[in-house]
């Protein structure tokens, strides 16, 4: 097996365990096995994967218990992460400048949300998380943010500003809960950062409605319907990107099947846009399947006496 690994002792019991400390080879998707040689795997060392350039996805068994410090830093092609409620301790810089990490899978058992808690905390980046619990599924997208310093002169101080409405949207997850109405009380603030976060926000609460009430469904299916024409054109232009991959890619929140679940919620203007985009660009199932799930006129039938 590629995976370098040391044997620890627990403090706690004396129990063993295996903690990964790197791989040797390339690898692309990077799955991290529950056990190495009968021990269970409870841990990512400190700078297990820090500054590879191959890895693009990470899957982390549930019997991982500790993330130590900078153990994905500077994995600049990181896409996505998929892991349990499992972690008990974060270490500082786990993801840290991986500047392409954008999506965070996470599987709750035992009801313990402090690890969203650590990855929004250590990236200040958007970064949408697949909540699953239960056998239901949400899709919460939280803004980036920046911090702005500047120097008072006068007053012989340095003052700062948060930019962004991502810091208040990462105050809605506690250790035991996320705040699904808080969040999106606040989908006017993400309106005032731009149409993209915005756009993937209502997106994720539509698409996956876990504890959304009528009123903010009806707001966010609204903002879809107003903002269909850009939403499909930049779908599109992520699924032009991808090239062959995407028709392959299974991912729920891929670009491809984002597109095709948002059907219902498009006017005839945006369906007409998409239709004529896949065409011109060459997308020919996206556009067979829009064509298909285009309503057809009505058409009125006049009637006639005799």
């Amino acid at each position: 097996m590629p995976f370098l690994y040391v044997i620890n002792v627990s403090k706690k019991d004396s129990h063993k365990f295996a903690e990964i400390t790197g791989f040797e080879g390339s690898v692309r998707e990077l799955v991290v096995p529950d056990r190495i040689d009968g021990y269970v795997v409870e841990a990512v060392g400190n700078h297990a994967f820090s500054g590879r350039d191959d890895i693009e996805s990470v899957v982390l068994p549930n019997t991982i218990k500790t993330l130590y410090g900078f153990a994905f830093h500077n994995c600049r092609k990181l896409r996505k992460i998929s892991l349990f409620d499992s972690i008990d301790d974060y270490y500082d810089g786990v993801c840290r400048q991986c500047d392409s990490l954008s999506d965070i899978e996470i599987h709750i058992e035992r009801n313990w949300y402090e690890v969203i808690r650590n990855f929004l905390a250590d990236n200040d980046r958007t970064l949408r998380f697949m909540i699953k619990r239960d056998g239901f599924t949400s899709c919460l997208v939280f803004p980036e943010y920046v911090y702005d310093f500047s120097e008072n002169t006068m007053a012989r101080t340095i003052q700062f500003s948060i930019g962004g409405s991502g810091m208040i949207y990462r105050e809605c997850v506690d250790r035991r809960n996320v705040n699904y109405r808080e969040y999106d009380k606040l989908f006017e603030k993400a309106v005032i950062d731009g149409n993209a976060v915005s756009e993937d926000i209502a997106i994720g609460r539509v698409l996956f409605p876990y504890e959304l009430a009528p009123g903010y469904r009806e707001r966010y299916e609204m903002f879809i319907k107003k903002n269909g024409r850009s939403i499909v054109e930049r779908l599109i232009k992520n699924i032009e990107n991808s090239g062959e991959n995407a028709v392959l890619d299974v991912d729920e929140v891929s670009p491809m099947n984002l597109i095709k679940k948002l059907i219902p919620f498009l006017d005839d203007e945006a369906m007409d846009h998409a239709i004529k985009l896949t065409s011109e660009k060459g997308l020919t199932l996206l556009s067979a399947v829009l064509i298909g799930s285009k309503k057809p006129p009505v058409v009125s039938v006049s009637k006639f006496e005799f």
